[in-house]
């Protein structure tokens, strides 16, 4: 009896599974995202609107954290504390650090295209430093500049500003900048919201996901956190965007939603997804989506030529 309900259940969330909304046709760039489809996570790449997934890394480890070059021909991505690139469409892959002395992560693109910031951890460390690598030197070896101290206070998500003259972070659930002028750290946000996952739009202001108690949201400000706005306000919680290149649209890593969906809860399960989202937050259709592999990860880039 009890698997014939089962049975039942099961056939009813499927003819219930909502269907593929069709992506706008205005979609431009690619996207990359992180799935384990295959077993293990690895970095995925997908033309917009219409592209094949494509398989970029093939290692015995997981692989995540993509991050496009300005220009849209080469992916970082970190794997077991070391930073790789990706040269895009040969896919050749360059391994840039090694995971001995500093253990790296979260790597993004300083606008020029010749360095990287990542969140580097030393040896037993429990908190991560940000460190910029630069990666075009004459000797063609990789020079490492720290660029914060914390003291115990660990950083995380760090990103250039368009401009190059600025990286923001985070630090004890807060956005932060940094001037690469002087070297000074000023506070961004604060109050009792959680943020997480800053991101830079192609406008030039600051766009941060944020939870406070039962609700999630994102807000948009200026860089020096003046002229906040919250784009969108609910229960859905995404774990990271990432903002396309023309700014009208997000790529949301999806983890799950505090309000309960009848039809989503014999498939997804805890698997997470990638959506697609207006410019204000807004669910527009799903970017990655399975009811047994988790997609996450999601950074939106723009197309190289072929």
């Amino acid at each position: 009896m009890a698997a014939s309900v089962c049975l039942v259940l099961g056939v009813a969330a499927f003819l219930a599974w909502p269907r593929s909304a069709p992506l706008p046709a205005d979609l431009a760039g690619s996207i990359a995202f992180v799935s384990n489809r295959d077993g293990l996570d690895a970095v995925y790449l997908r033309r917009l609107p219409n592209g094949q997934d494509r398989r970029l890394t093939f290692t015995g480890e997981p692989a995540g954290e993509p991050a496009f070059s300005p220009d849209g021909a080469r992916l970082a991505f970190s794997m077991g504390g070391r930073i790789g690139l990706v040269s895009l469409p040969s896919g050749d892959v360059r391994i840039l650090t090694l995971g001995i002395d500093w253990r790296d992560s979260a790597p993004s693109w300083r606008p020029d295209g010749k360095a990287l910031v990542v969140v580097a951890r030393g040896r037993n460390a429990d908190h991560g430093e940000l460190h910029v690598l630069e990666i075009e030197t004459a000797d063609g070896q990789v020079a490492r500049a720290p660029l914060t101290q914390g003291r115990g206070l660990g950083y995380d998500s760090p990103r250039f500003s368009p401009d190059g003259s600025v990286v923001v972070c985070v630090r004890e659930d807060h956005v932060f900048r940094i001037s690469l002028a002087d070297g000074r750290l000023s506070r961004v946000t604060g109050g009792f919201r959680r943020y997480r996952s800053p991101r830079f739009l192609s406008s030039g202001r600051l766009v941060a996901l944020w939870s406070q108690e039962k609700q999630f949201g994102m807000d948009v400000m200026d860089v020096d956190g003046k002229n906040r706005e919250t784009l969108s306000l609910g229960t859905a919680y995404y774990r990271s965007i990432a903002p396309s290149p023309d700014g009208r649209y997000f790529a949301g890593a999806f983890s799950y939603d505090l309000q309960f969906h009848p039809a989503e809860a014999m498939t997804l399960g805890k698997a997470e997804e990638v959506r697609l989202l207006d410019a204000r937050g807004g669910p527009v259709a799903p970017l990655a989506r399975s009811w047994r592999d988790s997609s996450q990860s999601p950074d939106w880039g723009r197309s190289a030529s072929p």
